[in-house]
């Protein structure tokens, strides 16, 4: 039988082809996900980042110390915000201030504990306990997509309401929002396909709001107890100083507000 040789970059090449397809394989995990009510997840890995700002940051706020996270679990995070229409479609009703918006707009008028009820419900759903809301260090790690600046288009010049080129390409806020939420996935994702990160409506987040440590952590999960949770990401009325990465602000779990929304994540 004749042998075939093949030139060793085109054997390299296959190899590396073969061994991501096998990682993939083994690990069990598909790249995005769709559910029962139209939500899409994407995956995001296992990975390290410096969480909070430095402290010559311009437009920095008290409490965002920097530190380095280490989250060691790969989890699905949804692309978008949660939308008045997969809200209305698994609880019935829709909460939103802002119903003329349409169905892609994302529901808000939702407290923490509205959410945890969705969460249940979802849960009980699609028989099973994996859908959550993210913790703070995943939304930003989410948010972030493996930058390091300011957002993730770059550095802001206006703190403000002036449109600033790199921010409006990614987010509603009080300088291009015409004062008013819109639909979702309007503007331009991040790195790692996800949309509203910033601007829209603020998130909420699992944990409690607390100060953040200075050295380093491992999944970390926010305080044990508090008196108000956290909230992301800046809204549409927002100045520009709100929507940088690592702004953070928390409210009352029970209040509901018509800027504030949220996504979810799964555990895998």
């Amino acid at each position: 039988m004749r042998k075939i040789r093949l030139p060793i970059q085109l054997f390299v090449s296959i190899v590396v082809v073969l061994g991501v397809v096998l990682s993939v394989f083994a690990e069990g995990f598909e790249e995005s996900i769709e559910n029962s009510l139209g939500m899409e997840f994407v995956l995001i890995k296992p990975g390290k980042f410096l969480m909070g700002s430095p402290e010559d940051e311009p437009g920095r706020f008290v409490g965002e110390t920097q530190h380095k996270v280490n989250l060691t679990n790969p989890f699905y995070i949804q692309t978008t915000e949660v939308t008045q229409a997969q809200w209305q479609a698994l609880m019935g009703d829709n909460p939103s201030s802002h119903k003329r918006c349409g169905d892609r707009c994302p529901v808000e008028q939702v407290s923490w504990h509205d959410v945890q009820r969705f969460v249940r419900k979802l849960n009980q759903k699609e028989n099973t306990d994996k859908y959550r809301l993210p913790t703070e260090a995943e939304w930003e790690y989410a948010c972030r997509a493996g930058s390091t600046t300011t957002i993730p288009t770059g550095k802001i010049i206006d703190f403000q309401c002036n449109v600033d080129k790199n921010l409006t390409a990614i987010a509603w806020y009080c300088g291009n929002s015409q004062d008013r939420v819109h639909p979702v996935a309007e503007k331009a994702p991040n790195a790692w396909g996800l949309y509203d990160m910033l601007g829209n409506v603020e998130e909420w987040c699992h944990d409690w709001f607390g100060a953040y440590p200075s050295d380093e952590v491992i999944d970390p999960n926010g305080p044990k107890e508090g008196s108000y949770r956290v909230m992301r990401g800046g809204a549409w009325f927002s100045p520009a100083r709100d929507l940088r990465c690592a702004s953070r602000f928390g409210s009352p779990p029970p209040y509901r507000f018509q800027h504030i929304g949220f996504r979810l994540v799964i555990t895998p």
